[in-house]
């Protein structure tokens, strides 16, 4: 047991050697595949961040150039409904204009027609009261000129009339 707590010099060295000869080994070997593949993973992570940065900078900018079309086709719908509107409005003063003229010139047409229609019934009221006082004037004539039958046929004509 005494052996296990002396230290042995040869002993050190071979185990020295032996340790640096596996750490050389092992980095050759596993360190310097593992750094490598380390390294290869930390620069595809860095690159994908790039990407996704440079991804999201362009959607923003998409995002902003959609935002500003879609506004401006707001502005234009909002241009068009308001030329509509006032088309629409323009096209119900023109139908009630026209609506005003076609009733003035019926109302018109109606005045025309009432008079025309009353100057004819006025002649036909002339003619057949002139039809009249020459049949009355013909009764009277005929007959004696005498008061009574005058005043019976003045009544009879008035009778007539009504």
């Amino acid at each position: 047991m005494e052996t296990l707590l002396k230290p042995d010099l040869g002993l050190m060295i071979w185990t020295v050697i032996t340790f640096l000869i596996m750490v050389v080994i092992l980095k050759k070997v596993a360190w310097g595949p593992l750094l490598k593949t380390l390294e290869d993973r930390e620069e595809k992570i860095r690159f994908e961040i790039e990407a996704a940065e440079k991804n999201r900078a362009e959607m923003e900018r998409f995002k902003a150039d959609y935002e500003r079309q879609l506004s401006e086709v707001e502005a234009r719908a909002r241009a068009l409904l308001a030329e509509a509107e006032k088309k629409g409005q323009e096209n119900r003063e023109s139908i009630l204009k026209d609506a005003e003229a076609q009733a003035r010139k019926i109302q018109e047409k109606t005045r025309q027609e009432l008079q025309a229609e009353k100057e004819k019934i006025a002649r036909e009221l002339r003619s057949e009261l002139g039809g009249l006082s020459m049949e009355i004037a013909e009764k009277i004539v005929r007959k004696t000129i005498d008061k009574k039958v005058q005043e019976d046929a003045l009544q009879d004509f008035l009778k007539n009339l009504k």
